[in-house]
C-alpha cells in the first residue's frame, strides 16, 4: 500500500514538472530571469576554463604533431580560446535568457568547428595513435562538459545534436562509421549523454523547486508577497521610464473568517485557491497577481489607468457575485463576494504609496457595507477612519 502510494506521489510528480522539463514554453518570466542568471554564470565560467585550458594546450601541440599539423591546430586552438573568452565576456554582459541561449548555443559550435577542423588537419585518420588519440576524445569531452547546466529537455537534446550530426559527419568522411571501435565510442557516447540528461534535468528540477518554495504562496500557487513586491517595483519602474499609467488593486474576500468557523479550514482553503484560479483566468500576461496576506490579493495593472482600473474591478465583482465555488473539503458549493481598494500612478508616487492608499480605500470598502470597489487619488483623505486620515 505504502509503495502504491510512493509510485502515485513520483507519477503525480512526473506529471506536474515534466512541461516545465521538457521546454521553456510553461516557465514564467521570472523565473526565466532566475534562470537565465544561473545559465550565464555557469557558462561564463566554463567559457573562461575551457578557454584557458585549449590555448595553454598549444605548446603540447607543437611538442607532439608534426609541424604541418601543429602550426594550423595551434592557430585554430588560440582562435578558439580566444572565441570562447570572447563568449564569457558577451555572456557575463548579458542578462536575457535568450541571450545565454545563444551563447551556450555559439559555445558548442565552436568547439565543434574547433574538433572538425583538427580532424581535417589530421586528414581523416582511419585509425588513431599518439598524439592523434587525444582527438578521438573531443566529442566525449563536448558531451561531458554539459552536465553543470541547468538546462530543459528540448535545449539539452538540441545542443547534443550538434555534437553527434559532427561526429557522424567525420566519422562518414574518414570511412570508419561501422567499425568495432567506433560504435564502441558511439554507444559509450550514448550511456553519457544520458547520464548528462539526467543531471541537467536534475539540476533544472531542483533550481524549479528552490525557486517555488522561495517565490510561491504554498497554498495557491501564486507569488508571495516578497516575491510580487520585487516584480512590482520593477514593472512600476519601467512603467515610468516609458510614461505609461500603472494601477493597483487589492482585493480583499468579504467575511471570510465566517467561511472557516463555519465550514471548516479545509473549506477556506478551497476558497482561496477557487478565488485564485478565477482571477488569474481574468488577467493578463503582464499583470501582477499574488497573495498579499491572509485573504487579501493584490492585482498590479501595468499600462492601465484609474478609469480601466475601475471598470475591471467593477467587472470582476460582477462575476465574483455569481460565482459558485465548489469546495471539496465539505462537498458543496459557496459564494463568495469581495471588496476592491483601487490606487493610480501619480507624480510623486512610489510602490509603497500606492499599496498604502489601495489599502485606506479598501477600508472604505468595509465601511461602505463590502462587496464594492473604491479609488483613492493622491490626496484623498478618508475622514472615517481615523487611523487612515495620512495624505498619501
Amino acid at each position: 500500500m505504502v509503495m502504491h502510494e510512493n509510485i502515485n506521489q513520483v507519477i503525480r510528480t512526473v506529471r506536474h514538472y515534466l512541461p516545465d522539463l521538457w521546454s521553456t514554453a510553461a516557465h514564467s518570466t521570472s523565473f526565466q530571469n532566475t534562470r537565465s542568471g544561473y545559465l550565464r554564470s555557469r557558462i561564463t565560467l566554463l567559457s573562461v576554463v575551457w578557454g584557458l585550458l585549449i590555448i595553454l594546450w598549444i605548446p603540447l601541440d607543437l611538442i607532439f604533431l608534426s609541424d604541418i599539423q601543429a602550426q594550423p591546430i595551434a592557430i585554430a586552438r588560440f582562435m578558439l580560446g580566444c572565441g570562447l573568452l570572447l563568449t564569457a565576456w558577451h555572456s557575463h554582459h548579458h542578462t536575457k535568457l535568450y541571450q545565454s541561449q545563444w551563447s551556450l548555443i555559439v559555445l558548442v559550435i565552436m568547439i565543434n568547428a574547433f574538433y572538425i577542423y583538427c580532424i581535417s588537419v589530421l586528414d581523416f585518420p582511419q585509425a588513431y595513435s599518439g598524439a592523434e588519440y587525444g582527438y578521438t576524445l573531443l566529442p566525449i569531452i563536448h558531451v561531458a562538459i554539459l552536465t553543470i547546466l541547468p538546462l530543459t529537455l528540448k535545449e539539452s537534446l538540441g545542443l547534443l545534436a550538434i555534437t553527434a550530426l559532427c561526429q557522424i559527419g567525420v566519422d562518414v568522411k574518414a570511412q570508419r562509421l561501422f567499425t568495432p571501435e567506433v560504435m564502441a565510442g558511439y554507444w559509450l557516447q550514448n550511456v553519457l549523454a544520458l547520464m548528462v540528461i539526467w543531471s541537467q534535468q536534475s539540476k533544472l528540477y531542483m533550481l524549479m523547486r528552490l525557486y517555488r518554495q522561495a517565490t510561491l504562496d504554498p497554498l495557491t500557487g501564486i507569488y508571495n508577497r516578497r516575491m510580487l513586491l520585487q516584480l512590482a517595483q520593477k514593472s512600476l519602474e519601467a512603467c515610468e521610464q516609458n510614461q505609461q499609467t500603472f494601477s493597483v488593486l487589492l482585493f480583499d474576500i468579504d467575511k471570510f473568517k465566517r467561511v472557516n468557523d463555519t465550514w471548516g479550514h479545509g473549506a477556506g482553503d478551497d476558497v482561496l485557491k477557487r478565488f485564485t484560479h478565477f482571477i488569474q483566468s481574468q488577467i493578463r500576461k503582464t499583470d501582477l497577481f499574488g497573495r498579499y496576506g491572509g485573504e487579501e490579493f493584490i492585482l498590479f495593472l501595468p499600462n492601465c489607468d484609474h478609469q480601466a482600473a475601475q471598470d475591471i474591478a467593477n467587472r470582476m465583482l460582477d462575476s465574483i457575485r455569481s460565482l459558485n465555488l465548489d469546495i471539496n473539503a465539505v462537498s458543496t458549493q459557496l459564494r463568495i463576494t469581495s471588496s476592491v481598494g483601487i490606487s493610480s500612478l501619480s507624480h510623486g508616487d512610489s510602490l509603497s504609496s500606492l499599496i498604502e492608499r489601495a489599502d485606506r480605500a479598501l477600508y472604505e470598502c468595509k465601511d461602505a457595507g463590502r462587496d464594492c470597489a473604491r479609488f483613492h487619488p493622491l490626496g484623498y483623505i478618508y475622514s472615517q477612519n481615523e487611523r487612515r486620515k495620512a495624505v498619501a
